[in-house]
Formats: structure tokens, sequence, C-alpha cells
């Protein structure tokens, strides 16, 4: 379903974005967002961490990096248009507030390697433009943080594998793509049934803490 349907439908039945929420936490730990450190008090093998941050596995193979990657930002493209849809006579239940939750809690509490590099990159795709409508110059001191620190630290690693979601993410600061409009971010929904006021634009601090990232 798309996002809107989904809005539409969880404003009359709460439930629903509870249960949807709760399943893409289980698919997809970084829409929690929850993070995972490797070590080997806590797993005796690579393969049970692998399990534990939600790699898939079929007739007993661990699925690629490359596919878990693909698939995460998949789930956390879901998750930031799911954040960002406003629909007309409905209200998002888990809308633009917890959309700034996540990311100053991603920010103050993940480090900077290629699954979080990656969530966060498919995540400012769909969430980006509405949180800037939203929170304006707050979020632009955000993506500063975003180039200075969480770039800094994603190039300092010196991973080869990291160059292409360095750039994206570097591209779409400098060239404000968050200026630019997501599609179907405009569709409406209608219940009779139902006339609720949008949020008022409280302000929302995030609080980053220095070497986070590393």
């Amino acid at each position: 379903y798309h996002p809107y349907v989904l809005v539409c439908f969880s404003s009359q039945v709460p439930l629903a974005m509870e249960i949807l929420i709760a399943e893409l936490n289980k698919v997809c730990i970084y829409t929690v967002p929850k993070y995972i450190i490797y070590s080997e008090a806590a797993f005796q093998t690579k393969e049970a961490y692998y399990k534990a941050i939600r790699y898939a596995e079929e007739d007993g193979k661990i699925e690629s990096t490359d596919s878990y990657v693909d698939r995460l930002s998949g789930c956390m493209k879901l998750y930031g248009a799911l954040v960002q849809t406003e629909a007309d006579g409905c209200q998002n239940l888990h809308g633009l507030r917890e959309g700034w939750a996540w990311i100053a809690r991603f920010l103050n509490v993940f480090p900077a390697n290629l699954y979080t590099a990656a969530a966060l990159q498919a995540f400012l795709e769909m969430a980006g433009f509405a949180l800037h409508k939203r929170y304006k110059t707050q979020f632009r001191k955000l993506l500063d943080i975003i180039a200075r620190d969480f770039l800094t630290a994603l190039k300092d690693r010196g991973d080869a594998k990291l160059i292409k979601v360095i750039v994206s993410l570097r591209s779409y600061i400098e060239s404000n793509q968050f200026l630019n409009e997501p599609e179907g971010w405009r569709l409406r929904c209608s219940l009779e049934s139902h006339n609720f006021a949008p949020d008022s634009d409280h302000d929302q601090q995030y609080h980053y803490q220095q070497n986070r990232f590393y």
C-alpha cells in the first residue's frame, strides 16, 4: 500500500500504525533506530552477528552485503515516506515529529559505516523535503553536522566501498536536493468521519554528542 493510504487508514484505526512500525522494526533495526555493535564476546561467529542485524538467510546461506544494504535502503525509504506523508483530513500518527526524533537519535548514537550511511541517505531522500519545510534552519544545521562530522568519519575509514554513499550524501547536501518535492508528497485523502488539525510547529531540539561517529 502507498504511505498515504496507510496514514489515512491508521488515522481511523491507530493500532494499524503501531503494527506497521513494529513490523518495520523487525525487518530493519535502523528504523527503530537501533544499532548492534559486533564483539566476539557477544557473538560466537560473524554469521550470528549478521543474523542479529537482520541479514536474510535462505537455504542456510546468509545474503550478500550488497543485497542487505539494498534491502535496508528500501525499508528506510518506506519509513521516510511514511513520516513525511501529508493527507487532507487525516492525522499522521507517525509523522514529522517522529521523523525528527529518529534523525536526532541517529546522529547521537550511530557510528558512521556502510549500513548507517545507507540508512541515512535513504531516509533523507524521502523525508528531507518535508523535514526542511517544517524545521527550516534547524534542519539545515543538522545537515551541517552530517557534512562536518558524519561524512568526515566515513571518509576517515578509508573504505573504497563507502565512496559512492559519501558522494551521494555530500551531493544531497551541497546541491540542496531537500528543496525538491518528492513525487506523491501532496496526495490527498478525505475521510468524512474525521477532521484533524495539523500538528503545530513545535521547535524540536536535537543534541549532538562529539565523537559519537567513531
